[in-house]
């Protein structure tokens, strides 16, 4: 690997660590497969106890680039500006909010809020009828914020914007289409945000790309399972596996 380091100005080290993340990495690429998104609750938690929480953030956001790009031109084109455009709005404002708190906050109380979060995201998507009354149009603008807010800091805004979005009642493919064209636009504001904030440096980038051909095989096999199972109960063996995940980081990061 002398090359790779003296190409990129730092040793690639193919450890333990690296394999296991593009591990996590596939498996996390096959929820997305399976369900449209989810993938960062169990990339970041888990890769946070590996690389620490901002780079687990930043290596979840970049890897989700080729994912989103094969979708982003249908996405815009079929998605309801009405919809969309304040949640982006939102997203221009507080992703940049939600980075710099990651940025300055102690990376143990950052590994905290991101097991707290994806308890609370495993919650709403298991209860999601329950939570659909509390989403409307009107709504919009507060779920951007705070989708925003949480992108910047865990990474993982999706599940929030998304059963906002699935509890409006439309058709799948305008849900589809507009869960796409935010999630395209979330991880654009969130590259843009750690660049300036300097969280996105060569290294993460460089392990990013590593990591990418991992998360699109697992997507890929992901939606294969999705076409040819429908009928089974992995929705709800992956949200016992990302709760199981969520607690475990909470309790490395509290000893």
């Amino acid at each position: 690997m002398n090359f790779l380091a003296e190409i990129t100005g730092f040793e690639v080290t193919l450890d333990m660590r690296f394999w296991a993340m593009i591990v996590i990495v596939f498996f996390a690429g096959i929820i997305r497969g399976f369900t449209g998104f989810g993938s960062a609750l169990l990339a970041v938690p888990a890769l946070a106890l590996i690389y620490g929480p901002v780079q687990a953030v930043v290596i979840e956001v970049l890897i989700e680039i080729p994912v989103v790009l094969g979708l982003l031109g249908v996405s815009f084109r079929e998605a309801e500006r009405k919809t969309v455009m304040p949640m982006l709005l939102m997203f221009v404002l507080f992703v940049p909010v939600g980075a710099f708190l990651l940025k300055i906050t102690n990376p143990d109380y950052v590994k905290i809020c991101i097991s707290l979060f994806v308890l609370v995201a495993v919650a709403i998507m298991w209860q999601k009828t329950r939570f659909a009354h509390l989403f409307s149009s009107k709504a919009n603008y507060l779920v951007g914020a705070i989708s925003g807010t949480t992108q910047g800091l865990t990474g993982m805004a999706g599940p929030l914007f998304a059963t906002a979005l699935l509890a409006r009642g439309e058709s799948s493919e305008k849900t589809r289409a507009n869960i796409t064209a935010l999630a395209a636009g979330i991880v654009l504001f969130s590259v843009i945000s750690f660049a300036v904030l300097g969280l996105l440096t060569v290294e993460l980038i460089f392990y990013a790309l590593l990591a990418c051909p991992s998360i699109l095989l697992g997507v890929w096999f992901g939606a294969v399972i999705f076409r040819r199972f429908k009928g089974i109960q992995l929705r709800e063996v992956i949200l016992v596996f990302l709760a199981i995940t969520a607690i475990l980081t909470l309790y490395l990061a509290l000893k």
